[in-house]
């Protein structure tokens, strides 16, 4: 299983994205979190296919009917196609734990 977590500063809100490889090559994916919103998009997301990480304008995780109730600077999705990355390994899960984090600095 694959976890990240996402601390979103400016509306003081984190979320924690678990997602999990099936046999089938599916991907289960759950979110905890302390936003109502967030909560009920992991609901609505449920179960990936791998086709739905290789692309962004065609995949589940930002489909407009899902992500219709969440902010557009909401770092939840994002975060979805990370952990599902690290899951299925299409991103290196050493490298993505060596570095920790990612981060959007705030400048004016």
């Amino acid at each position: 299983m694959a976890k990240v977590k996402v601390n979103m500063g400016v509306c003081e809100r984190t979320h924690e994205i678990n997602v999990s490889l099936r046999e089938d090559g599916s991907l289960d994916v759950s979110i905890v979190s302390d936003c109502e919103k967030v909560r009920e998009y992991g609901e609505q997301l449920g179960t990936l296919a791998m086709a739905d990480l290789g692309s962004i304008t065609m995949s589940r995780i930002m489909d407009p009917m899902i992500v219709e109730h969440l902010t557009p600077t909401c770092l939840a999705p994002v975060a979805v196609f990370n952990c599902a990355w690290m899951e299925a390994d299409m991103m290196s899960s050493s490298l993505a734990l060596k570095a920790g984090e990612m981060s959007l600095e705030f400048q004016e």
